[in-house]
């Protein structure tokens, strides 16, 4: 009797604990209470439900299987037929999830008896309308069994099939396109070089984040692995092979023995690999070089091709030779490059691509000299005035108003200090006029007192005094030579000798300098891409490279990082003269990596790939990078992503398609910056918000991941993993999950529209995305069901939700995470052929139990889903001169869909305009009439458009003579005129053609 009674409070507890979504802690007093009392079928089958919370499907299963011996085993075993379809219902649902999931065999499925058929005859044997149970259960049981049926006949062809489905799914594309696909080509980074073996920011030297190689065990010393996405020009790279090198020369030998690092540069456009790879292979050159004259001209040619517009011909006749050689060698397989470097096998196409453009094409120096106006310091504070004060289009007044703050304090604070100096310490300042006496230098400085600031701010925020060089450049648009090479060129060193002694270039001289210059040297061919030659983007199919930053931002940088390489001796705040040349820096800099490459030969491995960062790397996770080698990494031990989260939905994007790709350990970590919108932001809670839906305390809740560096604006965003599933009990509540998914998928169905740089918010994730985020949240822990429900309310065609889309000017305010309207029916039919072409193509690796929600229409075959072309003739105002949208957007922003409607019942014009409403509930265009695709392989829309669709489905729209057309969501503008269906055909996937 006491054990009944302790068993009936255990469930009572346990039925308090469940109400209140404690799942986990549900099951564990309702294990006890089955202990206390093993005959009552009430407590195994409370268990049952308890675990099927959880995601513990087999135990479930189990514990319904105890609960109906029980029930089978009492005097009248049909007493409880309520209880009977409850059981049988979640048992088989059980089964089900344990099948997909691959959390049961068929040995496993067998064990479970005779009990699983009879449960199964007994439940589906109960008269309808005998119990209390509603129609709707009696309806789910029959599906749930059913679904059962249909996991079981597939279980063979899922096993041999979920690898390559899950390869297929990861070549999806995820990003919305934007209308033109020619690639922005980003030659010369802005940022300070990081060595990500010291940290994830310029400020890495401080240690707080460093890797500790020193400390690490041997067998994580041989794994050593980073990918820098969007490596642009690889400066990231080239100072974490200089950081390897510095910690491998502290390790004992055994560690040294061992120690191997493997650094992945990628970057979506295969021209800047294209460049990166041509200065591996002149560093590895100058390794390997003895002649004296010749290792100046390799270092002089990196220089130039680093961070200059124009370069002598010797250097241009040493890139050249670089690049002709790599022409010859990358058409050879294996190609002979150095025995640590490695191209991808797909990029090199690309590659050759850009090597024969470099080959064919000749730039005028003359036209490229004007493309690059003198940037003075004045320009610069101008330009940063101007952003501290016209942020005013977003907003970004949080930010703003610290950064102005900031900047007017540190004003104040040098004005302070200039006025109570001695006057013996300001004439020996570096910026007063030569001569000055202690008489004169006071009133001097009234008279000058916003100038001195300014010049002082600029000296504090870089270090560095104004150099002679800087007029240099201001004549001549490029750098000194070394001095062995000055000789060379007529009037250098006469002229670098008048600037030296405080004194102006003669004019005569200058003008022969700068006619040498145009006539002898060459234009950097590097910073050129193939639609510079394209009439489509540039007048006469001759344009060249606007420079109009600070060409002595890159060398800073590069000074920057060889101070905090130096051997500590004191260092004031200033690390330059004025006469430091930006050939002191270069050489000293490209002479540390050239170093690091020589001393780490056998234990380094730098590989290069041209494609998308979340692609790439979704293929690694699915084994979908067939043609890299299989010892290559898959997971890394840091990345270092610039600012590509600007362009890939920030930390969403992050979070699904990165961070899986993170070792698993305490120093791992995904890290960016912000860049192209810096201006919208009130605070780092607003850009997450607007990315993810979330702020940043929830990440872990829902997404799984930490944040290690929280200063994503200001600074860098570093998130790293957490250890995967995680327990449910520290993740969000369903109804916390269904809300946040249900916005995001709202979002994605209807975006807003955004602003120019500094406020270019792009939120390019598609359903393709969507999806992959339902397959992440399943792997951080969320139970497959909640999943599949939430999915199968979608694959109705229709939701009953109180919350709106977003479809204003971005950023998304911080208060529209509380916005609720009146509940509505929505409609999600417009966009169900997306989720086909997905579900189908990834069907068969599938967590999700929704077969019995799929329409009666939907393919489930991977092989049906086919791409295909439509040739395209691009609308006005698309059709106007690339750049020249005005008020219909730029042709890169990232939201392309693609309208397909039947001609005959609907006007693509007034739908593309309207589709708010449509999703609203309109019931015209009716369903059936009409779909939306979000994600589309290739969009050209002046020439033709690539998707993917079912073959059953497109011989059903060129029978009904449907038609197609690419919009703008956005802007709601049509920018393809109609293509027939009767005119698309198929196209092999490996090409696209």
């Amino acid at each position: 009797m006491a054990s009944a009674k302790t068993a009936e409070s255990l469930k009572q507890k346990g039925n308090e604990e469940f109400k209140a979504g404690n799942f986990r802690r549900a099951s564990e007093l309702y294990a006890k209470a089955e202990k206390a009392n093993g005959k009552d079928p009430v407590y195994p089958s409370n268990l049952s439900a308890a675990l099927y919370e959880v995601g513990d499907y087999p135990a479930c299963a189990s514990a319904i299987l105890r609960s109906w011996k029980l029930l089978q085993d009492q005097p009248e075993p049909g007493a409880k037929p309520d209880l009977i379809i409850r059981l049988s219902t979640r048992l088989a649902k059980a089964l089900t999830f344990s099948v997909l999931l691959n959390m049961a065999t068929k040995a496993d499925i067998k064990a479970y008896g005779e009990g699983l058929a009879t449960l199964r005859e007994r439940s589906l044997a109960i008269p309808t309308g005998s119990t209390g149970s509603s129609v709707n259960a009696v309806d789910e049981l029959l599906r749930a069994w059913q679904q059962w049926d249909a996991v079981q006949s597939e279980e063979d062809e899922r096993m041999q099939k979920s690898e390559a489905c899950l390869r297929n799914l990861s070549r999806l594309p995820i990003f919305m396109k934007p209308l033109d696909d020619a690639k922005e080509y980003y030659s010369i980074g802005h940022d300070p070089i990081i060595d990500l073996t010291a940290g994830y920011g310029s400020d890495s030297d401080r240690g707080g984040d460093s890797l500790r190689i020193n400390k690490l065990p041997q067998v994580r010393l041989s794994n050593l692995s980073f990918m820098f996405g969007g490596v642009g020009d690889g400066r990231h790279a080239f100072g974490t092979i200089v950081g390897l090198y510095e910690a491998y020369k502290t390790l004992p030998a055994p560690k040294q023995a061992v120690f191997h690092a493997h650094l992945t540069l990628l970057d979506i456009h295969p021209t800047a690999i294209t460049r990166d790879l041509c200065m591996l292979l002149l560093l590895h050159e100058y390794n390997n070089a003895t002649d004296p004259v010749a290792r100046v001209e390799l270092k002089a040619t990196l220089m130039y091709i680093f961070c200059a517009g124009v370069m002598p011909s010797y250097c241009y006749a040493r890139l050249m030779n670089t690049v002709k050689y790599l022409s010859n060698e990358l058409c050879e397989q294996p190609a002979a490059l150095p025995s640590w470097l490695h191209v991808e096998v797909k990029t090199i196409p690309a590659i050759l691509r850009a090597l024969d453009y470099w080959i064919n094409t000749e730039k005028s120096t003359r036209k490229m000299i004007a493309q690059m106006p003198a940037y003075t310091a004045q320009d610069k504070r101008a330009q940063r005035e101007a952003v501290l004060g016209g942020l005013g289009g977003g907003d970004g007044s949080g930010f703003q108003r610290e950064l102005q703050d900031r900047y007017k304090s540190q004003r104040q604070q040098i004005e302070t200090a200039l006025r109570t100096l001695p006057d013996e310490k300001l004439v020996r300042l570096p910026f007063m006029p030569p001569g000055i006496t202690p008489q004169a230098v006071r009133a001097y400085l009234d008279s000058h007192m916003e100038e001195l600031v300014s010049r002082v701010q600029d000296m504090h925020t870089t270090g560095k005094v104004p150099t002679n060089e800087q007029e240099w450049y201001r004549c001549t648009k490029t750098f000194l030579p070394p001095a062995e090479l000055r000789k060379r060129h007529f009037g250098f060193d006469s002229a670098w000798q008048k600037l030296q002694e405080g004194e102006e270039i003669p004019a005569s001289i200058e003008r022969k300098i700068v006619s040498h210059i145009g006539d002898k040297w060459k234009t950097n061919i590097t910073l050129f891409d193939s639609n510079y030659n394209n009439p489509k983007y540039h007048d006469g199919g001759d344009g060249y490279k606007m420079m109009l930053s600070d060409a002595f931002e890159v060398v800073n940088h590069l000074d920057d990082f060889n101070q905090r390489h130096t051997p500590r001796t004191r260092r004031g705040p200033i690390t330059n003269d004025v006469n430091t040349l930006a050939w002191d820096i270069c050489s000293k800099f490209f002479e540390v990596v050239a170093t690091a490459i020589r001393g780490l030969e056998g234990h380094l491995t730098v590989e290069l790939i041209a494609g998308g960062l979340s692609e790439e790397l979704a293929k690694m996770r699915y084994k979908g990078d067939t043609t890299r080698p299989a010892e290559f990494p898959r997971k890394y031990t840091r990345m270092w992503l610039s600012n590509v989260p600007d362009y890939t939905h920030g930390p969403m994007n992050m979070a699904i398609y990165v961070v899986p790709n993170l070792q698993d350990s305490a120093e791992a970590g995904a890290s960016c910056n912000c860049l192209l919108n810096t201006g919208s932001w009130v605070n780092d809670d607003h850009s997450m918000y607007n990315y993810t839906h979330l702020l940043q305390k929830d990440l872990p809740r829902f997404l799984g991941c930490r944040i290690i560096r929280s200063r994503a604006v200001l600074d860098v965003l570093v998130l790293g993993p957490l250890p995967l599933p995680r327990p449910l009990s520290e993740l969000a509540s369903r109804d916390e999950l269904y809300t946040w998914l249900t916005r995001v998928l709202f979002d994605t169905f209807i975006s807003g529209s955004t602003r120019p740089t500094p406020e270019n918010v792009r939120l390019p994730h598609n359903l393709v995305a969507f999806f992959g985020l339902l397959m992440h949240l399943h792997r951080v822990g969320f139970p497959a069901h909640w999943l599949s429900d939430f999915l199968a309310r979608v694959l109705s065609g229709s939701m009953v939700s109180d919350i709106p889309p977003y479809d204003g000017l971005y950023p998304i305010p911080l208060e529209h995470q509380h916005r609720r309207v009146a509940p509505r029916r929505v409609r999600t039919d417009p966009w169900l052929v997306e989720f086909e072409n997905i579900i189908a193509t990834a069907y068969h690796a599938l967590p999700f139990n929704i077969a019995s929600a799929l329409p009666l229409d939907f393919s489930r075959d991977p092989e049906d889903i086919q791409m295909w072309e439509a040739r395209t003739t691009g609308t006005q105002p698309f059709q106007a001169m690339f750049g020249m949208f005005g008020e219909h957007g730029h042709p890169h922003e990232p939201t392309t869909r693609l309208l397909f409607y039947k001609p005959s019942q609907t006007s693509p014009g007034a739908l593309v305009k309207n589709i708010r409403a449509v999703f609203e509930g309109s019931a015209s265009p009716k369903p059936g009439t009409f779909f939306v695709l979000t994600a589309v392989d290739v969009v050209q829309f002046d020439e033709r458009i690539v998707f993917r669709m079912s073959k059953k489905r497109v011989a059903t729209l060129k029978e009904e003579n449907w038609a197609m057309v690419a919009f703008r969501q956005d802007i709601g503008k049509e920018a393809t005129r109609p293509s027939l269906a009767s005119t698309w055909v198929l196209v092999d996937e490996g090409t696209g053609n």
